[in-house]
């Protein structure tokens, strides 16, 4: 019974450590993603820098950096929430008390 409870509670552990590991990859790949959108947005602005206003056709570069800051601004103010703690489900206690008084 003892060897069932241990296993059980390292079983809650390891997947408790399982769904942080994943928690921190998604920070990471986010953070990741938000780094490489602001050196696209660099790149954006040389190619605006580039572009000849009198064309017959223009490209919208306003447009696509505001869409790259409204992503970025998403993904970094999904970064500063904290992070809710990843708590087990609890177990219930047995109780010591097995007499009433009346």
């Amino acid at each position: 019974m003892k060897k069932t409870i241990i296993i059980f509670l390292v079983s809650l552990l390891w997947i408790s450590l399982v769904s942080r590991a994943d928690i921190w990859a998604e920070r990471e790949a986010l953070s990741k993603i938000e780094t490489e959108l602001a050196a696209l947005e660099a790149l954006v602005k040389t190619a605006h820098a580039h572009s000849n206003p009198n064309d017959r056709t223009t490209f919208d570069y306003q447009s696509l950096l505001s869409d790259l800051r409204k992503i970025r601004t998403g993904i970094s103010e999904h970064l500063e929430v904290p992070m809710e703690p990843v708590i087990p489900s609890s177990i219930d206690a047995l109780s010591t008390r097995y007499t009433e008084h009346q």
